[in-house]
């Protein structure tokens, strides 16, 4: 198989800007000499990778794959030609990860210690967004690792995934200076509700058990960090994971309230393509493998 290098550079930025003119622009050849190219690159790896119909331009499901491949690959070039002039492998060692906004917050400073010296020590390029956005991140060929909540077709062929850790949404609220929650679900009536988009995974998980206690909401976001700012401030109550309220907790900053039926189990995951990822990739996958989240 004769695969040329600019060929695999041609379909990464492609599957960037999903246009062929802009892309050609971006690689500075004419649109036709792009095309075909691109087509060259399909024949040879013997699949069509772009869904031509579609406005703008979609991967197929096969090129949604071949992305991973096509960037490792270029990156192990990259690493390879570094190595052998000198030079800095700052590119070689990049490995992207899209994380949902409360896992990036809670993880990543982990991943970062648990790194040491060596060839391949990985830099990490972040991108914390929302939970449902980052898991198309990484269905899309858009990143080389996701960090996010239990989904099962990631969990099966072509992903790869590894449990990180359990834990629980849990309601909570802020507390006087007695250490006592200011709010509950006895003595108050409709209690004031800082919820999760309703589209968002933590949102869909805690429409679970709103029939069971009397709520009014108040503010809606999807962002974990933004709900909690507002429970320290007694704005309200809202669920929200354990991680994210340890310290908080045991200050009696927080307290948990409600029934244990309210505290929702969660699990959180570390997903991939099965194709091997370039030397920096499958070592934080390593790591991540072995992380005492």
């Amino acid at each position: 198989m004769n695969v040329e290098s600019k060929w695999l550079e041609d379909f990464l930025v492609l599957a960037k800007v999903k246009n062929f003119s802009q892309a050609a622009e971006l690689r500075n050849v004419t649109q036709p000499a792009f095309s075909r190219r691109i087509r060259l690159l399909e024949e040879t790896v013997g699949a069509e990778l772009v869904d031509r119909k579609s406005k703008p331009i979609e991967l197929t499901p096969s090129g949604k794959l071949f992305r991973i491949t096509a960037r490792t690959l270029v990156n192990q070039i990259e690493a390879g030609i570094s190595q052998i002039s000198d030079l800095s492998q700052l590119g070689g060692n990049v490995v992207q990860v899209a994380a949902a906004h409360s896992l990036a917050t809670s993880l990543i400073p982990k991943m970062q210690q648990a790194f040491d010296e060596g060839d391949y020590k990985p830099i990490l390029s972040v991108e914390a967004i929302d939970v449902d956005e980052a898991t198309k991140e990484l269905r899309e060929g858009a990143c080389d690792i996701l960090l996010a909540f239990d989904d099962d077709i990631l969990r099966l062929p072509p992903y790869q995934s590894q449990l990180i850790a359990k834990t629980e949404l849990l309601p909570v609220s802020a507390c006087d200076e007695m250490g006592k929650p200011i709010y509950d679900f006895i003595s108050q009536g409709a209690v004031p509700w800082l919820t999760y988009s309703s589209t968002s995974y933590m949102g869909r998980q805690v429409e679970i058990v709103r029939d069971q206690v009397n709520l009014m909401p108040i503010f809606s976001s999807s962002m974990t960090d933004m709900l909690k700012v507002l429970v320290l401030n007694k704005q309200g109550i809202a669920w929200l994971p354990a991680y994210s309220i340890q310290e908080e907790l045991a200050q009696k900053k927080v307290a948990i309230i409600g029934e244990q039926s309210l505290r929702l189990p969660i699990e959180y995951y570390a997903y991939r393509y099965q194709a091997r990822l370039h030397p920096a990739g499958e070592k934080v996958w390593s790591i991540l493998c072995n992380l005492n989240a």
